[in-house]
């Protein structure tokens, strides 16, 4: 509670206005704590006179002979501070700091319902506010210490999520594994319309499990600032093409007209994290697809330089059903739609812009939301971003070799049966020999007597993971210490990555495993021979 002005005041018996300079001097000489007078007539204040002053008067040339006899009214502090009981002593230390008062050199008269009450002395109020401000320091100490530790344990919980999400996605994407795997082998093997829809449908239902796990996985990322950027040059019109190649497929059945264009005076070839900045852009086109049903979807994309530095700006405008002021303000916010009826009518989890605005800011960006003057919404994103030099003929897209490729023979390490059986089945189909073992120990142990083409060894399994597997191939001099090994993992973060790399792992392959992909993935990797750098060689495939 703060220190009120009454509380440091001293009841100094005041005199009159006609008592003589003499006299009041002569009540300083006999106490020498007394730092002022008052003078007071009828019990009201009029003023007070100061030991500084009334000294300074008297000591002068003639200055008892000149003034002793004068009334002491004449020695009085001009526009005496004079303030209420009950005034806080901060309030008044305030007023004076900011030059509006005496009160810090000649003291303060406190008056109670207009009679003199007491006097307050400069010291006794500077030691007031100096025994505050430390409270105040130490308050604001102890409120930092525990907002520290608040945002520590926050980060702590969100870490915590997002290990026991990466934890979640191995599990959950093992299964799929089995049905995203076995649907695309029906799809392939079954014959008649019927089985093919119903193998179709089942593949469906599993990718749009995936995204739904994907979504949620970065998410958990954002929010335990987990997610890693990664700026790489690249063509800002090829980015355009893709995106307008991929999304020209999804709109063929709707009434709709998809617009893609780069402004010709934007800068060719930029320096930025492409897959964060093609996630942004597609969530972005996702939900404007999923509120037009007719008119078009319009992107824009090009590049300004605001201040001496460059910025991506990127605008998705739809003619859809638009949003309202009420609900512009929570759009962003996860798992929120636009109405209680959105996800019943248009679907989706509310995840899609949320993950936008966590990744635009996590690029150091902004996104903002408005209204399309023609109905509908636009989102526009501006991202900061470097201008890249051209491209080098060593980094030009080359075609691959066309080379027959020998296959041989296969290990794959898998303690999930279904998803044992999905690999097996799909290179098997394409030809080639495959080994099945359910443990790291049984892998190594294979490999140490048997020659394989490549080997795919899950993560996690029992009896050592897949990064003994690899550590003890590499070390051993056996028949397979230069041959691929391939990780098989639900997890893709850049701490897995970098894991895998430092092991000795060839590349990633991602959970759920898709056949057509995991083939694909692993032609290139034999066909690519000691050129391949591996890491990217990994990526999932559509």
């Amino acid at each position: 509670m703060p220190v009120r002005i009454e509380d440091i005041a001293v009841a100094v018996r005041p005199i009159g206005a006609e008592t003589s300079a003499s006299a009041a001097l002569g009540l300083f000489l006999s106490d020498s704590s007394l730092f002022a007078v008052p003078v007071v007539v009828n019990g009201a204040a009029l003023g007070h006179v100061t030991r500084l002053h009334l000294t300074e008067i008297m000591a002068g040339p003639g200055g008892r002979e000149i003034y002793a006899a004068r009334s002491v009214s004449n020695f009085m502090t001009p526009n005496p501070v004079m303030v209420e009981a009950g005034t806080s002593v901060a309030l008044i230390a305030k007023l004076a700091a900011d030059g509006n008062t005496s009160a810090l050199t000649d003291g303060v008269i406190v008056i109670h319902d207009g009679r003199y009450s007491g006097l307050a002395s400069p010291g006794a109020i500077l030691s007031v506010i100096a025994q505050e401000n430390a409270q105040r320091a130490r308050a604001m100490q102890a409120a930092s210490k525990r907002l520290a530790a608040a945002k520590a344990s926050a980060l702590d919980v969100a870490r915590e999520k997002s290990r026991f999400l990466a934890f979640l996605s191995h599990e959950i994407r093992t299964p799929l594994t089995g049905i995203l795997g076995v649907a695309d082998i029906l799809q392939d093997s079954v014959s008649g319309a019927e089985p093919r829809r119903l193998a179709r449908t089942i593949s469906e239902s599993g990718n749009h499990l995936d995204r739904l796990l994907g979504d949620l996985l970065d998410l958990s990322r954002l929010e335990a600032g987990k997610l890693t950027v990664n700026p790489f040059p690249f063509d800002l019109r090829e980015f355009a093409v893709e995106a307008r190649d991929l999304w020209q497929s999804r709109i063929a059945g709707k009434r709709l007209d998809l617009r893609i264009h780069v402004d010709s005076a934007s800068v060719p070839r930029i320096e930025a994290d492409a897959m964060r900045i093609r996630q942004i852009l597609f969530n972005l086109m996702s939900n404007a697809l999923k509120f037009t049903e007719s008119g078009h979807v319009s992107v824009s994309l090009g590049t300004a330089v605001t201040a001496g530095k460059l910025a991506l700006r990127m605008t998705v405008s739809d003619t859809g059903c638009g949003i309202s002021d009420a609900d512009k303000a929570r759009m962003f916010d996860a798992f929120e739609q636009a109405s209680a009826t959105t996800a019943q009518t248009h679907g989706g989890t509310g995840l899609g812009l949320s993950i936008a605005k966590g990744l635009t800011a996590r690029l150091g960006g902004r996104i903002t939301l408005a209204d399309n003057p023609g109905g509908g919404s636009v989102f526009t994103v501006t991202l900061p971003v470097m201008r890249a030099g051209p491209r080098l003929a060593a980094q030009a897209p080359h075609k691959p070799r066309m080379r027959s490729l020998t296959l041989g023979h296969i290990l794959i390490a898998e303690d999930h049966a279904v998803s044992s059986l999905v690999m097996s089945h799909a290179l098997k189909a394409a030809g080639w020999k495959v080994d099945t073992v359910e443990t790291g120990e049984s892998a190594v142990a294979r490999a140490l007597v048997e020659p394989y083409q490549a080997i795919l060894t899950d993560i996690h399994m029992p009896g050592g993971n897949g990064d003994m597997v690899v550590r003890s191939l590499r070390r051993a001099i056996g028949p397979n210490q230069l041959t691929p090994i391939l990780a098989v993992t639900a997890d893709l973060s850049a701490e897995r990555r970098a894991a895998c790399e430092a092991a000795g792992f060839t590349t990633l392959i991602e959970k759920p495993i898709r056949p057509r992909a995991l083939v694909a993935t692993l032609a290139d990797v034999l066909m690519a021979g000691e050129d391949t750098t591996g890491w990217e060689l990994g990526a999932k495939r559509a």
